[in-house]
């Protein structure tokens, strides 16, 4: 779909049956019962590869409970301060997919939630392995902070580091202080592929307040299925972003949950 040249609006889109993070202001998160296994590539010690960076310095992803935990670790000075181990949810690139390579992780501080979406990737330059990062963080303290994303690279850390306490995992996602979006955000989006992907067609507009809706419709057939409108989750590039062209939107459908990142 065209919507950024950088990652259009299924940077990650998950439709299976039964996965998937919903994030709503009064719907729980909910992981699938049969999701794929995580890819054992993932587990470990991940460093950012940007040394200034002021968000996640490190990322350990290790096997539990059949699944993937992570544990993230801010870029707070002297030392990094741990989040703390949070189950993840593994998706694959398909419903029949049995193990996968990106993940969904998510922290509740109180203060603001942390989402974190990362996907395995691997250069053919010397078969480095590269795990992308979406950081999408959203303030609930009334502090005036914008919500902002950021997708960062990492890559294995050269020292593991040892997850020792556990996190307190996001259940429910407030609307926080949503940035405004942008203009060229708005208007019908179509998918530049009619015959494949979940999603045929998505109408971004401004609802009460401001805030982003989002309409999307099933590539199903022979005529696109309703998905509804729901309101979008909007991030700029900084804590002090007016405006920004990124957004979440999650649909709930009883059998199945579907993320939207565009």
């Amino acid at each position: 779909m065209k919507l950024r040249p950088r990652a259009m609006v299924a940077a990650l889109i998950t439709l299976t049956a039964a996965a998937g993070a919903l994030l709503s202001t009064s719907s729980p998160a909910m992981a699938s019962p049969v999701p794929p296994s995580p890819n054992s590539a993932l587990f470990g010690t991940w460093a950012n590869t940007n040394p200034a960076t002021r968000n996640v310095s490190d990322i350990v992803l290790s096997p539990g409970g059949g699944g993937i935990l992570a544990d993230g670790f801010g870029a707070c000075s002297p030392t990094p301060c741990q989040w703390g181990d949070v189950p993840g949810t593994v998706f694959g690139t398909s419903v029949g997919s049995p193990a996968g390579n990106s993940f969904r992780a998510d922290w509740n501080f109180g203060f603001a939630h942390t989402v974190l979406l990362g996907t395995l990737t691997q250069k053919r330059l010397f078969f480095l392995q590269v795990l992308t990062v979406q950081e999408f963080t959203t303030f609930t303290d009334h502090s005036g902070r914008a919500n902002f994303e950021v997708t960062e690279t990492f890559v294995r850390a050269k020292t593991s580091i040892t997850a020792t306490r556990n996190g307190t995992r996001g259940i429910s996602y407030p609307l926080g202080h949503p940035v405004i979006p942008v203009r060229a955000l708005l208007g019908v989006w179509v998918n530049t592929s009619p015959g494949g992907g979940n999603i045929r067609k998505i109408i971004v507009s401004r609802g009460p307040g401001g805030r982003l809706t989002v309409s999307a419709f099933g590539n199903c057939v022979p005529t696109a299925c309703v998905w509804g409108k729901v309101t979008g989750i909007t991030f700029g590039t900084s804590i002090g972003s007016l405006s920004g062209r990124t957004f979440l939107a999650s649909y709930y459908f009883g059998f199945s949950n579907a993320l939207l990142d565009g």
